[in-house]
């Protein structure tokens, strides 16, 4: 589920948090993602986590924006956040990807699970930014389930129609 689509006015304060710095969308945006998480989500979830940016972008970058997005939300909805995922590799980043079927080979064994043991038989809900084919949030919950993760939803701030 996402809190808003990524078009107009959402696209574009997207991709000034994302590449041009401006991290002082992260509050509302969190807010966003926080009630979003409120109104869909009837289940409730042992872990909350978000799917992380690879060492070299986030150096680049100086910050990982959806772990800041996860922070503020869990902070709104009274929970605690917990890395689950490392990517361990860089990949291109997905925007130039121009398929579904490139965006899934790029994105294939990327992730790995940080503690398997603290996951195991746990539902968790994951973080994203955005979400337009679904392959990255795919490939987090296939490595998440694989390790032993009871269940995995998905929660995004922004998503194409």
């Amino acid at each position: 589920m996402s809190a808003l689509y990524y078009e107009g006015p959402v696209r574009s304060g997207i991709l000034r948090y994302k590449f041009e710095g401006v991290r002082a969308y992260a509050p509302a945006f969190g807010e966003q993602v926080a009630a979003c998480i409120y109104e869909n989500i009837e289940s409730d979830y042992d872990i909350l986590s978000w799917v992380p940016l690879d060492a070299g972008r986030r150096r680049r970058r100086g910050y990982d924006q959806t772990e800041l997005i996860a922070r503020e939300a869990a902070r709104r909805l009274c929970r605690e956040l917990t890395p689950t995922l490392k990517k361990r590799r860089g990949v291109q980043p997905q925007s130039q990807s121009d398929s579904p079927e490139r965006r899934r080979a790029n994105i294939a064994g990327a992730y790995t699970v940080l503690e398997p043991a603290m996951i195991a038989e746990k539902r968790i809900l994951l973080i994203d930014d955005i979400v337009t084919t679904g392959s990255t949030l795919s490939e987090c919950a296939k490595t998440l389930l694989l390790a032993g993760a009871e269940e995995v939803v998905c929660a995004t701030l922004a998503c194409t129609r």
